[in-house]
């Protein structure tokens, strides 16, 4: 699988990329609006399975890669991860295509989870089969997933 993630927290790309990389998927990292604005303009076709990002990246609204994935009628999941958010912003995002909401701090696996649940519903457990290629997980690669989930949360909760 292929996931945008858009997110001015480089710690949260470590830690879903290093849960995606035990089904072999990719997450493509951007910090910036625009540059995944660019990514996603430039493509014919978006070769993406989902969408994981922040409500504003450098004060800019998320707004923008909403509106183009409408404009591009791509049918992919889009997650939207926020330390809080009110019921008036939670009913606009769920209007402008956002699939699911989830709190920071958030368990990785979950949002990825998340995002194969979504395509299994909407594309069917043939394409997510395809899209998923999935590894023997080893002892040492589950342990520093751990560790920098540990580490994420410590990050976030001050600690």
């Amino acid at each position: 699988m292929r996931i945008l993630l858009i997110d001015e927290n480089p710690e949260t790309y470590e830690v879903l990329n290093e849960v995606a990389k035990l089904s072999q998927s990719e997450i493509i990292y951007f910090d910036d609006i625009m540059k995944a604005e660019d990514f996603l303009d430039k493509s014919e076709t978006v070769d993406i399975d989902g969408i994981i990002t922040e409500k504003y990246t450098q004060n800019k609204p998320i707004a923008i890669i909403l509106n183009i994935v409408k404009e591009k009628n791509v049918d992919i999941p889009i997650i939207l991860l926020t330390t809080k958010i009110t019921e008036e912003e939670e009913e606009y995002f769920k209007k402008m295509g956002v699939s699911s909401i989830m709190l920071k701090p958030f368990n990785p696996l979950e949002v990825l989870t998340e995002i194969v649940e979504i395509l299994k519903k909407e594309k069917g457990e043939e394409y997510v089969k395809e899209r998923l290629h999935t590894t023997e997980a080893d002892r040492s690669s589950l342990k520093r997933i751990i560790e920098k989930i540990i580490n994420l949360f410590k990050k976030l909760l001050g600690k």
